[in-house]
């Protein structure tokens, strides 16, 4: 059962969760509120195997909120709009829960996209490295064959969110993007203000 909080791990919390797992950082510990200065996106944070435990926008735990604030990060540092980091942000809901998920549940899937190496979205590594998946889904990664948001839809603001997902995503349930959309409104009302942008 995930556990509730609105902070980020610092860096040291983060060697730690490696370590001890995140529930125990969770129980023992309090946590300030994070602010963009706060944000380290580490190698550690990018590669990290998560497991898919549920979701709802406000019982989200520290890697939850680090991932939807990292999507964040990333759209902007594409000089992406809000509209375009909700539909990233829905997208990453639907797929996995805003977890950098291991497991191939679905075929060769994996990572916050659930990006499938045998359908070119890169390799087995890339899919679940946190800033090459998000690349992909816009479509901005060099590693990734299939177009993304910006090349498949360019025009996505005038899209309905959860139909501009799944012409990225092509999902066997287009209608469950659309259902996280309060959620993604939630999560940049939350955080866009003071989530730096990602360029690396």
């Amino acid at each position: 059962m995930p556990f509730s909080s609105p902070a980020l791990l610092s860096r040291r919390n983060l060697l730690i969760a490696g370590t001890l797992g995140v529930s125990s950082l969770a129980t023992a510990a309090t946590i300030a509120p994070a602010a963009a200065a706060d944000d380290d996106w580490s190698q550690e944070f990018m590669t990290r195997a998560e497991n898919r435990q549920g979701f709802r926008v406000d019982d989200m735990d520290e890697w939850q909120t680090a991932n939807a604030r990292f999507i964040l990060a990333v759209a902007a540092g594409h000089d992406i709009d809000a509209q375009g980091a909700k539909i990233a942000l829905i997208t990453a809901i639907v797929e996995a829960w805003l977890y950098n998920y291991e497991p191939a549940v679905d075929a060769d899937s994996g990572g916050l996209f659930q990006q499938r190496p045998s359908m070119g979205w890169g390799s087995y590594e890339e899919v679940r490295h946190k800033k090459k998946a998000i690349d992909a889904f816009f479509g901005v990664g060099t590693h990734s064959q299939p177009p993304g948001l910006l090349q498949i839809s360019p025009d996505y603001r005038q899209w309905e969110p959860g139909a501009a997902a799944q012409e990225v995503q092509r999902s066997a349930h287009p209608g469950r993007y659309a259902e996280q959309w309060a959620a993604a409104e939630t999560l940049w009302e939350r955080h866009a203000h003071d989530v730096e942008p990602y360029r690396d």
